[in-house]
């Protein structure tokens, strides 16, 4: 038994460095081979070579472009913000189906109406009693007027005497380029009724400005205008035609209500101040 098993595996060692040797020498052989060693490289057709030189030269500016030529954006400034201007309400006419203001700012007086443009460049959306609405950003606001202290003194101190009053203007302070700046200049007034009744409307002071006309006359707020030289001011254009009406004499009469009691106002037109 044990001399089979010995004779099995002599021969299978056998077989091995057989193949071992064959397969050894056939790789000799292989790389040894003469036909081998005189290989040639590849040559590569010669109208195909001068295709690839040629396509090599052409120049890759002259295709069109697929997707259309690309054309970078511009840099994006930003404006800087702009500066909010400040506006005082120089005067006002409210009431009326027109409304006018004068709004003072450091480009000067402008005198606008609801839709009007002001140097800021906001719109004069509405013209009531408190002064002239804009929207500023996103806030609406009002350009209001302010009260000065000797008004306040005197509205809060005095309940106006019944009596006529006196009063002596100067020529100049009716001069203008017209007679409605002339007003705008001088304070506020709104057109209202009388004691809150029903008819004609009649100009109520709202605000006056210290120096100028109204407050020349001695008009404090609160008062309503009711004729001027006998010719009803229920017509606003009455008003702005004052000057005319002025021309055929040196004095003329205010009457007022102030605090719902008739009074007049005497003026002297100063033809040397």
């Amino acid at each position: 038994m044990a001399r089979g098993v010995g004779f099995g595996v002599g021969l299978l060692c056998l077989l091995a460095a057989g193949a071992l040797g064959y397969g050894g020498g056939h790789l000799f052989l292989t790389l040894t081979s003469s036909e081998l060693r005189q290989a040639r490289p590849v040559e590569v057709d010669t109208s195909q070579a001068e295709a690839n030189a040629e396509a090599a030269e052409t120049d890759m500016d002259d295709w069109p472009p697929v997707f259309g030529t690309y054309v970078p954006d511009e840099p994006v400034v930003t404006a800087a913000p702009k500066a909010s201007v400040k506006y005082n309400l120089v005067g006002l006419l409210a009431g009326t189906e027109k409304p006018w203001a004068i709004v003072g700012s450091s480009q000067g007086d402008t005198l606008v109406g609801i839709g009007d443009a002001l140097p800021g460049g906001e719109t004069v959306e509405e013209i009531d009693a408190q002064g002239v609405w804009i929207t500023r950003g996103d806030q609406r606001e009002v350009i209001g007027f302010a009260q000065s202290t000797a008004e306040t003194v005197a509205r809060i101190m005095s309940t106006g005497p019944l009596e006529p009053l006196q009063a002596d203007v100067p020529l100049t302070a009716f001069k203008g380029r017209d007679m409605r700046r002339v007003l705008g200049r001088a304070g506020s007034i709104r057109m209202v009724v009388p004691r809150g009744g029903s008819g004609a409307k009649y100009p109520e002071i709202l605000w006056v400005r210290e120096g100028q006309l109204y407050d020349l006359i001695g008009l404090r707020r609160g008062d309503l205008i009711l004729r001027v030289n006998g010719h009803s001011v229920a017509d606003p254009e009455t008003l702005e035609n004052a000057e005319s009406i002025l021309k055929a004499s040196d004095e003329f009469a205010v009457e007022i209500l102030r605090s719902g009691r008739p009074q007049t106002i005497n003026v002297t037109i100063n033809t040397n101040g």
